[in-house]
C-alpha cells in the first residue's frame, strides 16, 4: 500500500474507532516516517445526547463562548448563583442568544456533565487501546477516573480544571432531582452510562463471579469526587490532604481487596 492511500486507511479506521465510543476528532493529522506512523489528534468534538441542547454549542463560536464561560462563572460562583442573564453579560451576547443553545441552566449542567464523562471515556479510550490484560485496563481506567487533577492538552477547548471542579461539586446535582426519572428516560445520562458499562465489562471477563461491577465502580468514582471536595472544603471529614495521594491510594486499596482480593494499596 502506498504512503498516501495508508494514510487515508489509517486515519478512517481510527476516524471509526472512535466514533464507536461517541468521539469525533475534528482537527488532526497523521505524519509516516518509514513503518512508523503518528496520529497527531489536535481537536475532538465530543458527542453528547441531542436531549442535553437545543443547538449543539460545539458546532458554532457563540455555542463555544457560552461553554467556555459558563465553566468559569459556574466554577467562581456555584450553579445557584449562576443565571443565563449573568451569562450573557460575561460574553457580552444576549440572554435570548444563550436559550437558543439550552432550555434553562438544568440542561446546560447535564450538557457540561456529559461533557466531562465524554472527555474521560476519550481518555480512558486512548489509554486503554493497546492493553490486552483486562485488570491492566480496569486499574488503568479508575486511575484516571480518581486522580485529583487529570488534565491533559487541552483539545477540548476549555478550562479542563474548572469542568472537573463543577463536576465534583455540581454535578450530582443533574442526577439528584425530582425529575430524575424523566430526565433518565430521555438519555441524558448516557455518557456516564456507558463509561461505567465499558468498565464493567472488563471486570466481567476478570471475575465473572464478582456481582457488584456497577456497584463498585460507580462507588470508586463518586467517593472521589467527594473526597477531593472534602480534602478543599470540609477537611475534618476526610483523611485525604489537598496534594496527596490519600484518596487514589485508599479507592485502590479497596479496589484490589473487593475485585482482586489483594490488600496492596497502589495499583501496580
Amino acid at each position: 500500500m502506498n504512503p498516501r492511500k495508508e494514510k487515508h486507511y489509517i486515519l478512517y479506521f481510527f476516524h471509526n474507532w472512535l466514533n464507536q465510543r461517541s468521539i469525533i476528532f475534528v482537527d488532526c493529522k497523521t505524519i509516516i516516517n518509514d513503518s512508523n506512523t503518528i496520529i497527531v489528534i489536535k481537536q475532538i468534538k465530543l458527542n453528547i445526547p441531542e436531549c442535553n441542547f437545543i443547538r449543539d454549542p460545539q458546532e458554532t463560536k457563540l455555542g463555544n463562548s457560552i461553554l467556555d464561560e459558563a465553566v468559569g462563572l459556574i466554577y467562581e460562583i456555584g450553579f445557584e448563583a449562576f443565571t443565563f442573564k449573568k451569562l450573557a453579560q460575561r460574553i457580552g451576547t444576549t440572554e435570548a442568544s444563550v436559550y437558543r443553545y439550552f432550555e434553562n441552566k438544568y440542561q446546560l449542567l447535564l450538557y457540561l456533565d456529559s461533557l466531562y464523562w465524554g472527555w474521560m471515556n476519550y481518555k480512558i479510550t486512548l489509554a486503554t487501546h493497546h492493553l490486552v490484560n483486562e485488570e491492566d485496563k480496569i486499574k488503568t481506567a479508575i486511575g484516571i477516573l480518581i486522580e485529583e487533577n487529570n488534565l491533559d492538552n487541552d483539545i477540548t477547548g476549555m478550562n479542563q480544571h474548572k469542568l472537573i471542579r463543577i463536576v465534583q461539586q455540581e454535578g450530582i446535582k443533574s442526577m439528584l432531582s425530582k425529575n430524575v426519572d424523566d430526565v433518565n428516560k430521555t438519555g441524558a445520562f448516557q455518557n456516564y452510562k456507558l463509561l461505567v458499562a465499558r468498565i464493567c465489562d472488563w471486570i466481567k471477563i476478570v471475575r465473572p463471579d464478582f456481582e457488584q461491577p456497577n456497584m463498585l465502580v460507580t462507588t470508586i468514582i463518586e467517593a472521589a469526587h467527594i473526597q477531593h471536595f472534602f480534602a478543599e472544603h470540609l477537611p475534618s471529614l476526610t483523611n485525604a490532604k489537598k496534594g496527596n495521594k490519600n484518596v487514589e491510594n485508599f479507592l485502590f486499596k479497596l479496589l484490589n481487596e473487593q475485585l482482586f482480593n489483594r490488600s496492596n494499596l497502589k495499583k501496580s
